[in-house]
C-alpha cells in the first residue's frame, strides 16, 4: 500500500498545480497551488504518519489559502467552488477525513465529516466532477450482513443516490478498492472480493443523476491512477 500511497502525493502536487479542474480544462481562471507539505500523523489507521499539503486557490476574486489537505486532489466545479478533503483532529485524537468547501470570492472554507459508513482504510473518496456526489466505499458490520460496497451520496443532503451489492471485502490490511469520476457525473467503482478466494473486483458503474448502475466483474485489479 506504501507505494501506492507514493504515487498518490507525488501526483497531487502536478494535478493541483495545473488547477485540478476536470470539468472545465484550461478555461478555468482558477488555479490551485501546493505551497508546501508537512509529515503528520496519519487518519490512516494503519499508517503512523502521513502527507498534508497547505495550498493557495487564486482567481480574480482573490486567494485563500487551506491547510491540511490531503489525497485525492481537489477540484475547481465552475469557478465558484473548491471541494476536496482535509484531516482534522480535535486535542490530540486521531485526525479524521472531512470534506471541504471553499466559495471562491467570500474567503471562508467549511467543512463537514465523511459519511458514517466509509470504510476506515479506503483512500479514493473522490468528488464528482460537478460538485454533486461523492463516492467511495462503505462497510457494513453487522453480522447479518458484513462485507463492503461501493457507495455514491448526494454530497449536500447525504442522501443515498447509488449503493452496490455487499459482501465485498479481503483478508488484507492494504486498500484493493478503486474509484473513478467522468464528467459530469459518470462513475465507476471497483469493490475487491478477495476474501472468498475469488481474487476479483466487483465494478458497479453508472450516472448519478439517473440513478442506475450496472455491476459486473473484473478479474484483473483496475489500473485508474
Amino acid at each position: 500500500m506504501r507505494g501506492r500511497v507514493v504515487a498518490i502525493l507525488a501526483g497531487i502536487v502536478g494535478v493541483v498545480w495545473s488547477g485540478a479542474c476536470r470539468d472545465h480544462g484550461d478555461g478555468s481562471r482558477t488555479r490551485i497551488q501546493v505551497l508546501d507539505s508537512t509529515y503528520t500523523q496519519s487518519w490512516q489507521p494503519m499508517e503512523d504518519t502521513g502527507v498534508v499539503y497547505r495550498i493557495e486557490v487564486s482567481s480574480p476574486l482573490g486567494t485563500d489559502t487551506i491547510r491540511n489537505v490531503i489525497p485525492p486532489a481537489p477540484i475547481v466545479v465552475g469557478d465558484s467552488v473548491v471541494v476536496g478533503l482535509v484531516q482534522l483532529s480535535e486535542d490530540s485524537s486521531t485526525p479524521r477525513r472531512n470534506v471541504f468547501r471553499l466559495r471562491i470570492g467570500q474567503h471562508r472554507v467549511e467543512t463537514s465529516p465523511l459519511p458514517d459508513d466509509v470504510w476506515p482504510s479506503y483512500q479514493d473518496v473522490l468528488i464528482s466532477p460537478n460538485g454533486r456526489y461523492i463516492s467511495y466505499v462503505g462497510e457494513d458490520t453487522t453480522p447479518t450482513n458484513p462485507g463492503t460496497y461501493g457507495m455514491v451520496r448526494d454530497l449536500a443532503t447525504r442522501e443515498v443516490v447509488v449503493k452496490g451489492p455487499g459482501g465485498g471485502g479481503c483478508d488484507c490490511d492494504e486498500d484493493f478498492n478503486h474509484a473513478r469520476w467522468f464528467a459530469p457525473d459518470s462513475f465507476e467503482i471497483a469493490v475487491a472480493h478477495t476474501s472468498n478466494d475469488s481474487g476479483l473486483w466487483q465494478r458497479i458503474s453508472g450516472k448519478a443523476s439517473s440513478r442506475r448502475i450496472h455491476v459486473d466483474t473484473l478479474r484483473d485489479e483496475p489500473d485508474w491512477h
